[in-house]
């Protein structure tokens, strides 16, 4: 039971990594004005507008009005979703506690 309580928290780990850099990477570029219509950046813009989703319209983002957006929906979704994931791995550990084991 501890070796895939421990394949979980990582696998949780690799996602909110792969996350943290997208929304990253959207801020970065939102900062810089970069245009939509590049390839890339549309898919960045349309693969984290899934993942902003749930934190979307709690905030404003910032224009700037020469192009440049401070995405506050963007920092606050890089806020949030380190918090769930403490909760989440908190509530791993509490299940999947060994019978004796002391809690860290």
């Amino acid at each position: 039971m501890q070796l895939r309580k421990h394949a979980v928290v990582r696998y949780v780990n690799y996602f909110l990594g792969a996350f943290e850099a997208l929304l990253a990477a959207r801020l970065v570029l939102r900062l810089l004005g970069a245009s939509p219509q590049a390839a890339i950046v549309n898919g960045i813009y349309r693969l984290t507008d899934i993942i902003i989703g749930p934190f979307a319209g709690i905030f404003s983002n910032v224009n700037f009005g020469n192009g440049s957006i401070f995405d506050v929906v963007a920092v606050s979704a890089m806020i949030g979703y380190p918090i769930l994931v403490y909760l989440i791995m908190e509530l791993i550990h509490l299940i999947a506690k060994e019978p004796g084991e002391r809690p860290a």
